[in-house]
């Protein structure tokens, strides 16, 4: 949500002008993010120890889940499923040893996976001499006093905002904290090109986003950018108080080729009648769903669960 600052007026704005409709979106909530580590022992220590996440089940990715997700070199690989104390299940961490390394503050594709937490600034002064480098102080935002976030990035390389949500903040739906680390409510993606990236989640959504230009601290700091320089950023809200960020960001680059440590996917519960080569789960954490997966604009991949 720090990319929210300024913006407020503008969100706004549009919501009113844009989004008259009855809010009833086709996509969302979040399901959950999933991880590229080299290690995932050591990096589900580092979330068991720090972000006060425990393990919900262990196991071996399945072929067809695998398959699905586009990540066939995956398959028969290590996993695990974290959830918070609430028992919300939001992140599958896999081991891929030979992944490589990605900046996701300077390439195209997730950038940052936007964490629900309870007390931001009793958190992050718990990840002192942690595997968690912390790129931004706790700060409230612009927008509002009643958000306030911080910046990490973890041991696999992902980055995490760990957001503090202390009330109602219109025109946005956010959700309300049931645990000291809750769950994912916010995918951010960096992409070449915000406007189409808005197009191909608005159409699954069947809902209008937001479009508005503002800085992006984390990334000005991590590029070596004026803190003050803006960039084209879009929202969309989905169902479950739960949204997609899109970030254009003019100095980042592709990602490198083959796979890499850090968020790799986003899954996402989806309404309606699932696409013809969609695919029944009968293994792994989502047996039982029909899943549907692709690479967006930004070469990003999104699954899709569907209801069987």
């Amino acid at each position: 949500m720090e990319q929210f600052a300024n913006a407020k007026e503008t969100c706004q704005n549009q919501m009113e002008a844009g989004n008259n409709k009855e809010f009833n979106p086709g996509l969302g909530p979040v399901v959950a993010g999933v991880l590229l580590t080299q290690d995932l022992s050591s990096t589900i220590q580092a979330y068991q120890q720090y972000l006060a996440v425990s393990i919900t089940r262990r196991f071996t990715l399945d072929e067809l889940t695998a398959e699905v997700m586009t990540l066939n070199q995956l398959s028969g690989k290590p996993c695990a499923m974290l959830a918070g104390e609430s028992g919300r299940e939001w992140l599958l961490i896999i081991e891929a040893t030979d992944a490589i390394k990605r900046d996701s503050l300077r390439t195209h594709g997730w950038m940052a996976q936007e964490i629900l937490v309870q007390d931001v600034d009793t958190l992050v002064a718990g990840l002192e001499n942690s595997p968690f480098d912390v790129l931004r102080p706790p700060a409230d935002l612009d927008v509002s006093d009643r958000i306030r976030a911080s910046q990490v990035r973890g041991p696999a390389g992902e980055i995490l905002y760990l957001t503090q949500v202390k009330g109602e903040v219109p025109p946005f739906e956010l959700p309300s904290c049931q645990a000291r680390v809750d769950h994912l409510f916010i995918p951010v993606l960096s992409t070449p090109d915000r406007d189409g990236s808005l197009a191909e989640y608005e159409a699954l959504a069947a809902q209008q986003g937001l479009r508005f230009d503002t800085r992006i601290s984390v990334v000005n700091q991590a590029i070596g950018l004026p803190m003050q320089q803006k960039h084209p950023v879009a929202t969309l809200q989905l169902r479950g108080k739960a949204l997609i960020e899109m970030d254009s960001i003019e100095a980042a680059v592709a990602p490198p080729p083959g796979l890499c440590s850090g968020t790799v996917a986003i899954l996402f519960q989806a309404q309606g009648k699932p696409p013809a080569n969609a695919k029944k789960l009968t293994l792994g954490p989502f047996a039982g769903n029909i899943m549907h997966a692709f690479r967006g604009r930004a070469g990003e991949i999104s699954g899709l669960l569907y209801s069987s």
